[in-house]
């Protein structure tokens, strides 16, 4: 249940403090002539001279836990590390996790027990486009700090001030897939298959908008727009339709399940063209569930990627991982994602020093350019909430042993 009362009673005392010290000082300065103290900042909940306490919530059990764990571990591992060096200014970072199971309405009893059982200071890296979207409103109404969510959704960039996107949205996303396609493609005619919900409609309108803003909108038929189910299991017709269309480069717009069963029914047609698709599949889990049906033309697929992995920036991470977690064997692209979420959240703290109301952390935010993260770079200067918005071209193939990798292909770039 949401604690009004307390809230309520507690901006009338506020009210009342400040009236009354107003009333006794005049408003005037000291006799010497200086300013009046400044008024302590009254700390926000979850928050004491020791501690700060935040909560995070998405998939820890079930199918998808393959997900929630590396990226989990990721998030504690870098909190585990600033603990260990101290905190943040002196204050040690708790970090309290709810498991929502992939399910929007476990999502919806998470938050509200973080927010009004747990009082937890802000929302960090919640995970998975349903339960965020589910969720939305009650930060909003809240007015919570909510950094990074596991999800593109183009929405959260609207969604205000206290919501502080890190990775990048889908439309956005969609934008640079179009640059890609004509700058290192040079595309003459491009399909779009994409998932018929939030993730691959706004896909595919960021790649018809990234088209025309190139100049290029010819390339993007309507009847090459090809939308399939989240839950489809057979490919054969939209895969069809794409073939007989010609294309010179695919657009994948799709989740792990549904991309790999568009590839195996590539293979099995034998349409083996250049084809791009989201940074959502960007892992190694993605290569091993979709590479053993599609071994051929998996090797034509290009992947979106918005984290930094070379090795010295990488290091930090490894070693707390070591540290932390040394039976974790497996450093993949969640664990990266979750790692992120932390240390952008952090960076944040710093910024704030001991203004920890949640006004004065939204503010430390609003001034933040962060650059020394896994993340090229996150900006929320002058309002922005677009997240990253650097991103590179990766390419599936197969290294010295034969296993499929991802290999960097271009620079991280914008779309200008």
């Amino acid at each position: 249940m949401r604690n009004y009362w307390k809230k309520g009673l507690s901006l009338a005392f506020i009210f009342v403090l400040l009236f009354s010290m107003t009333a006794c000082s005049g408003g005037e300065k000291t006799t010497s002539g200086k300013a009046k103290e400044k008024e302590k900042v009254e700390l926000a909940q979850g928050v004491t001279k020791d501690s700060v306490k935040i909560g995070t919530i998405g998939v820890q059990s079930g199918a998808l836990a393959f997900i929630g764990t590396p990226y989990f571990e990721g998030m504690e591992a870098y909190l585990n590390k600033v603990n260990d060096d101290g905190g943040v200014n002196g204050r040690k970072i708790e970090l309290v996790k709810k498991d929502d199971e992939f399910k929007p309405d476990k999502a919806v009893q998470a938050m509200e027990s973080l927010v009004y059982d747990d009082e937890v200071f802000a929302v960090v890296g919640q995970l998975g486009t349903p339960g965020v979207m589910a969720t939305e409103s009650i930060v909003k109404d809240e007015g919570i700090p909510a950094v990074y969510f596991g999800s593109g959704a183009k929405q959260l960039t609207k969604s205000g001030e206290n919501f502080f996107p890190v990775q990048p949205n889908y439309y956005y996303e969609g934008k640079l897939m179009a640059k890609y396609a004509v700058e290192e493609f040079k595309a003459k005619n491009v399909v779009v298959i994409y998932q018929n919900d939030d993730v691959g409609r706004d896909g595919v309108e960021g790649f018809a908008e990234g088209l025309k803003e190139l100049g290029k909108s010819g390339l993007l038929k309507e009847e090459g727009k090809l939308a399939v189910g989240a839950a489809d299991t057979d490919f054969t017709v939209p895969v069809q339709k794409a073939k007989s269309l010609n294309p010179d480069v695919v657009i994948v717009y799709s989740l792990a399940g549904a991309t790999t069963g568009i590839l195996k029914e590539f293979e099995k047609v034998n349409f083996n063209i250049p084809m791009i698709t989201t940074y959502s599949n960007a892992d190694a889990s993605f290569l091993a569930l979709a590479a053993p049906g599609a071994p051929n033309v998996i090797e034509n697929l290009h992947v979106m990627g918005w984290v930094d992995a070379k090795p010295e920036k990488l290091k930090p991470l490894m070693d707390a991982m070591a540290k932390y977690f040394p039976n974790q064997k497996v450093i993949n692209a969640y664990t990266m994602a979750g790692w992120v979420a932390a240390e952008t959240f952090v960076a944040g703290l710093k910024a704030a020093g001991d203004n920890l109301s949640w006004e004065g952390y939204i503010k430390a935010m609003n001034g933040l350019t962060f650059t020394d993260g896994l993340a090229p770079e996150i900006s929320y200067v002058k309002g922005k909430r677009e997240g990253v918005t650097k991103m590179a071209l990766s390419k599936v193939t197969k290294n010295d042993k034969g296993a499929f990798i991802f290999e960097l292909k271009t620079d991280y770039t914008e779309f200008k």
